[in-house]
């Protein structure tokens, strides 16, 4: 008995010592010392070249469409649903706008699913490139439903959360992308375009911190082609979680709603969402969910769109630029404890390589720059300055094409045992910090 007891001891000592040589400390250095940031930062002069060589020609042509990306039969959604969708609270679409000039021909790309993950990005790409359709950029978001269809992503990740990998799925989304896309290069049309925003209120908290700082504007792009078509894209920062993920119930979240008021207003024939810096913010009054209570907050963004409308000023611009910057990271952190993490190469087991980079679109003096991390809203006012002296507008959005998690202020990093600062936020200290400095850099050059 003795030696089965010793014997068992040896084999729980052996476990707990692999265990701890996999934990290692945080890495708190100052990102602006680190070696990836300066990797980083050198590739600034190459974006730059690029975006000069992108000079005005003609007036900028703006084309739009959408396709249903509703799957028959039901599959799985993503999240905690392990289980076919049962019921359909609203279909899920892909939204495509085409911005063109003599020498580009930019594809802005919005789905209703929960990210915009690599391999999803990946055959999309592939497709619409083997389709030669003369596209030469590519901007993806996605509007963030927690209660969209899964099956679009492999891995361990996409196993467990994702829906796994289902050809027909990713196939199926590929090809009514190719739908949309088709139909906004037919629609393709000399358009003005104008940029305003509201400020709602009482419509998005900061789950992080109840007297952090709170963004609450609703950005809207207004575009008017030649023949008198309209179009819509918004950002809005509250993050799309206002449906129960458990009645296992397919919809778009708030924003389906949304559009589907916004384009039933006089003149408006396309309306799109993004959502915006979402990495601290929440609807406010989800819960209890109810299914009047999620309209209700649909139309109430809706009617703050109605209040400015009709009052943005709308012109034609010439200037169309288009780049995206790699962004290196530090390495992953997935935290054990305060101030400790496990080894890198565990992560990069479980979810993969990271592969970043931050895109820029501009239109005009508009300026949509993507992001694969959720950004805090209260990092939004750090653009004010910069964006203000060029003569800018910034409408952040987010799932540009890879997910890396929730980026938040450093000051939450420790002290904050949330989800949003812990589990989600796998970059160590300060990523957010760092993500400002280089859209900061981008906004210079563009």
């Amino acid at each position: 008995m003795k030696k089965v007891a010793r014997n068992v001891l040896m084999v729980i000592g052996v476990m707990a010592l692999l265990v701890l040589t996999q934990i290692v400390p945080v890495d708190e250095r100052d990102y602006q010392s680190t070696e990836f940031y300066k990797r980083t930062l050198l590739r600034q002069d190459s974006i730059k070249s690029v975006l000069e060589k992108q000079t005005d020609t003609t007036n900028l042509q703006i084309g739009w469409g959408i396709a249903n990306i509703t799957p028959s039969p039901p599959v799985r959604l993503t999240g905690k649903n392990w289980t076919p969708f049962e019921h359909i609270f609203d279909s899920v679409y892909v939204r495509a706008m085409v911005f063109t000039d003599n020498n580009q021909k930019i594809a802005f790309l919005s789905y209703d699913l929960w990210i915009i993950h690599p391999h999803l990005a990946e055959a999309i790409r592939n497709r619409i490139m083997a389709a030669d359709l003369g596209v030469t950029g590519i901007y993806f978001t996605a509007n963030h439903s927690h209660t969209s269809i899964g099956g679009w992503a492999d891995g361990l990740l996409g196993s467990l959360i994702i829906g796994g990998n289902d050809p027909g799925t990713l196939g199926f989304i590929t090809e009514q992308t190719l739908v949309a896309l088709k139909e906004a290069n037919t629609k393709t049309q000399q358009a003005a375009l104008g940029y305003q925003e509201v400020a709602t209120s009482g419509m998005t908290e900061n789950r992080l911190d109840t007297l952090g700082k709170l963004d609450q504007q609703l950005r809207v792009l207004k575009i008017s082609q030649l023949d008198g078509s309209q179009a819509v894209l918004t950002t809005f920062a509250a993050h799309s979680v206002y449906m129960n993920k458990d009645i296992n119930t397919l919809s778009a979240d708030y924003s389906g709603g949304f559009l589907q008021n916004v384009v039933s207003r006089d003149r408006v024939d396309f309306a799109c969402f993004a959502p915006g810096a979402t990495g601290s913010h929440t609807p406010v009054g989800r819960k209890p969910f109810t299914r009047q209570k999620m309209a209700k907050y649909a139309q109430q963004l809706d009617d703050y769109l109605g209040s400015i409308y009709e009052s943005i000023a709308l012109d034609t611009t010439t200037v169309l630029k288009f780049a995206e910057w790699p962004v290196e990271m530090r390495s992953p952190h997935f935290r054990i404890a305060n101030h400790w993490r496990l080894r890198p190469w565990l992560f990069h087991w479980i979810m993969g390589k990271e592969e970043a980079s931050i895109t820029a679109l501009r239109m005009g003096n508009i300026v949509l720059m993507g992001l694969p991390v959720e950004l805090s809203g209260e990092y939004y006012e750090e653009f004010n300055a910069l964006c203000k002296s060029r003569g800018l507008h910034l409408m952040i959005t987010t799932f540009n094409g890879n997910y890396l998690g929730y980026v938040n202020p450093e000051r939450y990093y420790f002290s904050l045992n949330r989800a949003e600062t812990r589990e989600m936020n796998w970059y160590g200290p300060q990523a957010g910090e760092y993500y400002v400095s280089i859209m900061k850099e981008m906004l210079k050059i563009l």
